[in-house]
């Protein structure tokens, strides 16, 4: 590790050497750009005890004691913290001066006596003229228990240095060169140079086997941690494996081959500042076809992701960027990371609310910030949203998608199921936030429902039905549901909510009970008996209840075999209603009843 001749460097050179080891130590930190309005301020890190407050570093490039005129400038940087903590409501947590100097004794005493001393000046300055309050804050701040003021000195940033000895070594000893170095003899290694052979015997076509790249690959990669801004991740695939979005991931690039295989790099930011140290410029060119205007001018007005056909130089860490002619860029979402809950719901001419659905939405923004792009699922997972907002005219156009139900809990899916329904004219769309009233939409298309009739009741039926089983009741693929399926399922769920239901019925044939019953030809009679109510779930069969069943007009007829066949009379009409005798689902033992209403004629 190269030595850091701290006295020989300039002020920007220390400055850049000191936030960079910080950023490294504390990868969450933050860092001020020097301007009128800094108060003092080069590097922010979260106070790890109280996270909403920051801890602040000063850094200076004295390297030899301190001068009046450098003393001058430490006490000028805390004073305007302290302007920036009362009139900025800047939320200081423990102050650090750092700087490659550790302090004489007399150094030290003078630190010691600083703060005190500089909010004297403060307090009687008229100029400043500090309320009574403001002087409590200060006085608060600096009289908090635990409170941290400290010279982090010359032994502070050599310990960094020996923590992270890329950081000087990038920026002072021509360490970013080698890393590109690195960069590229990965690269020539996994995927060009077909020559680099495991003896001077080999053929010249021959390759490295995967193990004999260890060494290789172990120095290689021990070159690539040597960047104090990324680290970089490489791998060798048989073919290109999709590239997705991951924690600290910038970029990545892919270099296919003939065979199909693939070499991937991946680059990944160190810490939160990492971009702003060491930017990524890039010029896109692209070719706009088959509708991508419309999607560049998406991304642009709205922020909405987009991937696009284009050329482009690329200047990325590591020397991997260059030139392409034709590639493909996908820009993610600008302005995003926010992430709100929006109600949307379809109400009738009369007012009458059809369904409403909750929305979680991650937004983003456009380059100008006139347009905002928000996309989002229900709690169910099953519907979508995707909204346009124009800020200029405060208009808001949605469109809404859904998946299939198949496999779906009804019960989950039916509110998005009521208001796919009624997304037709001349029901009007109306939107909320989380809390708060419901504003109007655009007028709704007139079309046919998303959401047929039929498959709403069916579906309300099912989740009628789970109510009434442990058993998990699943939404059958519909498109192998037939008529009669969901007639007697919607019957069902009928009967499970305490309603009469009504059908007919076809021949049956009953054993008769233990004390017989008087069979008349061309008798009418009337027969009760309890039924199960069963669903088939999965090939099979879930109890869901007892029903009564009433016969109304029948015909009794002896059978061979000591059976009774029961066949219409005057109709075949039955009546079916949910059993409160309490028998357990599934399991029915009580016998039929009858009555016979009509003698045979001539009797």
């Amino acid at each position: 590790m190269a030595r850091v001749e701290w006295a020989a460097l300039g002020g920007d050179e220390v400055e850049a050497v000191i936030s960079n080891l910080l950023y490294n130590e504390y990868p969450r930190a933050a860092r001020i750009r020097p301007s009128q309005g800094d108060f003092g301020i080069d590097v922010l890190v979260p106070n790890g005890a109280h996270p909403e407050t920051f801890d602040i570093y000063q850094i200076k490039k004295f390297a030899t004691n301190l001068t009046d005129s450098q003393k001058g400038q430490i006490r000028k940087s805390f004073r305007r913290l302290m302007v920036g903590l009362v009139r900025k409501g800047i939320r200081v947590g423990d102050w650090y001066l750092v700087m490659p100097l550790d302090p004489t004794l007399e150094a030290m005493e003078w630190f010691e006596e600083m703060p005190n001393s500089v909010i004297g000046e403060m307090f009687a300055d008229p100029k400043l003229a500090l309320t009574e309050e403001e002087k409590e804050v200060i006085n608060a701040w600096k009289e908090k228990d635990g409170r941290i003021i400290e010279w982090k000195g010359h032994l502070f940033c050599e310990a960094l240095v020996s923590k992270f000895w890329y950081v000087p070594d990038y920026y002072l000893h021509g360490g970013s060169e080698r890393i590109r170095s690195a960069v590229a003899q990965v690269a020539q290694i996994l995927d060009k140079d077909l020559s680099l052979r495991t003896n001077d015997a080999a053929p010249l076509t021959s390759l490295l086997a995967p193990a004999e790249l260890r060494t290789h690959l172990g120095r290689l990669s021990e070159a690539l941690r040597g960047d104090p801004h990324f680290l970089y991740g490489v791998s060798v695939d048989p073919v290109a494996l999709p590239l997705l979005d991951e924690p600290g991931l910038i970029a990545a690039t892919q270099e296919v081959s003939p065979d199909g295989s693939c070499v991937t790099f991946r680059i990944y930011a160190r810490f939160a500042e990492a971009l702003n140290e060491r930017p990524v410029p890039m010029r896109l060119r692209f070719e706009f076809q088959d509708g991508a205007s419309k999607d560049f001018e998406q991304w642009r007005k709205f922020g909405k992701p987009l991937t696009a056909p284009a050329s482009f130089d690329l200047d990325l860490p590591g020397g991997l960027g260059g030139s392409s002619e034709k590639g493909t860029v996908r820009i993610s979402a600008a302005g995003g990371g926010e992430t709100i809950e929006n109600r949307y719901r379809v109400v009738s001419p009369a007012g009458d609310v059809l369904g409403e659905v909750s929305f979680c939405l991650a937004v983003a923004s456009g380059l100008d910030g006139t347009g905002r792009w928000m996309y989002g699922s229900d709690a169910s997972n099953f519907f979508s949203v995707e909204a346009f907002v124009d800020v200029n005219d405060r208009s808001l156009h949605a469109t809404f998608s859904s998946k299939d139900v198949t496999g779906a809990s009804p019960a989950g899916v039916l509110p998005a199921l009521e208001f796919m329904a009624g997304l037709t004219s001349p029901n009007k769309l109306q939107v909320a936030a989380r809390y708060g009233p419901f504003h109007d939409l655009d007028a709704l298309p007139d079309r046919s429902p998303e959401i047929p009739p039929v498959v709403l009741r069916y579906v309300h039926a099912l989740a009628v039905m789970q109510e009434h089983t442990a058993t998990p009741i699943l939404i059958p693929d519909l498109t192998r549901t037939t008529m009669r399926q969901v007639q007697d399922v919607v019957r069902t769920a009928s009967l499970l909510q305490g309603q009469t239901v009504v059908y007919t019925w076809e021949p049956f044939r009953i054993m008769p009970p233990a004390n017989g019953i008087e069979v008349a030809p061309d008798a009418q009679y009337q027969l009760a008996f309890p039924e199960p109510i069963n669903l088939t779930v999965d090939e099979g069969r879930v109890g869901l209840g007892v029903a009564d069943v009433i016969i109304l007009s029948a015909k009794l007829a002896r059978e061979p075999d000591g059976s009774i066949l029961v066949h219409p009379h005057s109709n075949n009409s039955a009546h079916k209603t949910l059993s409160r005798a309490g028998a357990s689902p599934g399991k029915v033992s009580a016998p039929v009843k009858y009555r016979r209403v009509q003698a045979p004629e001539g009797e």
